[in-house]
């Protein structure tokens, strides 16, 4: 069995008191223009006899009865949210309803119905409840990292500040042999394959309760939008890939490595297939070409890109390289710098604006931009030419490539639209 402890702060209970009457006040609303014809005063308390009727909504008239307790309104022996929001719709009109069965719905006592006898009334519901603690469901996707949402409701001093969370530590659905999910090093829970999971939660006072997480494998897309220009990023996580079932989650970021894939002609969609696989020792975060970027790894997990110590502090993508050419010797051959330039402004462009995204939604600077060539040079990594050696012959450097994020990190509004989910 897995266990977590997780710390939750307890949540002011005239929050959840407001938050409640907030919806009773809607039905008010909903009363007064029903009862418009009936504006009449309320009458007082002391003016009541027993055989006289007063108008109250249709609604009302099963649940007014003869009241046993104050505020029991419906006379179920308890006193609930039901009976507050029953006096809170006798406060706005009345029909055929005697007088001394409206007596305990004045709560305050200060000889008229109204919303704050209902709002009294719910006040004392919640602060007799007896507490329990709400858990809910949850459906995520492969890769997702989150905190147990478990709540005391309502809320009670004392209770809650800590809870212990035990995973029923189920095989996932995919044949991998891998657990549905796993706790990250950063104490962070891990959507790690798809499947179905029950947590049991436990407070401090002994409550417990459970949720079922369902991990889904799933395709989503998105769109990035820095300044005028916007990119399309489609996310499918290689869950087969050993980096995704073995590494660590990131304990610092440092920056950013770009590579090139000295791969000609295979674009970003295919090296899924190609690597969501056992047994292959490289993973990288994304690869983008010029329609887009495919995210395959968590950002928040370690990748094998570009060797160590780089690799633990490090993210990075992949710019995929066109067809048209090959390699002799670590050396573009035959690459047409003319017929290629068209392809190459694309993922220069789009190079451009997903590091000026990555930049900000991880707090770094353009300064904290390396490429897998000047990993190599600073000898915190493996000594690659990429993709320093492609970028030259467009007459384009590293420094070009940073002073260009820059510029896109402050011509702005930067963020990343809300995913959609794609049939596989």
């Amino acid at each position: 069995m897995t266990k977590i402890k997780q710390y939750k702060s307890p949540f002011e209970k005239f929050f959840s008191i407001i938050l409640t009457f907030s919806l009773l006040f809607s039905t008010l609303i909903s009363a007064r223009a029903d009862s418009a014809e009936n504006n009449s005063e309320l009458p007082m308390i002391e003016d009541v006899e027993e055989n006289e009727t007063y108008d109250v909504p249709d609604d009302c008239l099963t649940y007014l009865k003869v009241i046993g307790k104050k505020g029991d309104v419906d006379q179920n022996g308890e006193l609930d949210s039901y009976d507050a929001l029953l006096i809170l719709r006798c406060s706005v009109g009345f029909k055929d309803i005697k007088k001394k069965f409206l007596k305990n719905a004045d709560y305050d006592e200060d000889g008229q119905i109204t919303s704050m006898d209902s709002l009294l009334t719910l006040v004392e519901y919640v602060n007799t409840q007896p507490p329990v603690i709400k858990f809910p469901d949850l459906t995520v996707a492969c890769g997702d990292r989150f905190y147990f949402d478990a709540k005391i409701v309502p809320p009670s001093e004392g209770i809650g500040v800590t809870f212990e969370y035990e995973t029923d530590d189920a095989e996932s659905t995919d044949g991998s042999g891998e657990w549905v999910l796993d706790f990250t090093n950063t104490g962070k829970v891990k959507a790690h394959h798809p499947g179905k999971s029950v947590v049991t939660v436990t407070a401090s006072n002994g409550l417990t309760a459970k949720c079922t997480v369902t991990v889904v494998d799933q395709i989503t897309k998105q769109t990035i939008h820095v300044g005028d220009n916007t990119l399309n990023v489609t996310k499918h996580i290689m869950t087969k890939n050993d980096a995704y079932n073995e590494t660590d989650d990131f304990e610092r970021l440092d920056g950013i490595v770009i590579h090139s894939t000295a791969t000609p002609g295979v674009m970003a969609d295919r090296w899924y297939a190609a690597w969501n696989k056992p047994n292959t020792d490289a993973a990288v975060h994304a690869f983008l070409d010029d329609k887009g970027v495919y995210q395959y790894l968590p950002f928040e997990q370690i990748a094998w890109h570009a060797g160590k110590p780089c690799n633990r502090t490090y993210i990075d993508f992949e710019i995929c390289e066109p067809s048209g050419f090959y390699y002799s010797k670590n050396i573009m051959t035959d690459y047409d710098v003319k017929a290629q330039q068209d392809y190459f402004d694309k993922i220069w462009k789009n190079a451009t604006v997903y590091t000026a995204y990555l930049c900000t939604e991880y707090g770094l600077s353009s300064d904290d931009i390396l490429s897998h060539a000047e990993v190599g040079r600073l000898g915190i990594g493996t000594n690659h030419g990429d993709p320093d050696h492609w970028f030259i012959k467009h007459n384009k450097t590293m420094d070009d490539f940073r002073k260009e994020v820059k510029r896109l990190m402050n011509s702005g509004n930067i963020y990343i639209s809300s995913p959609t989910v794609v049939e596989k």
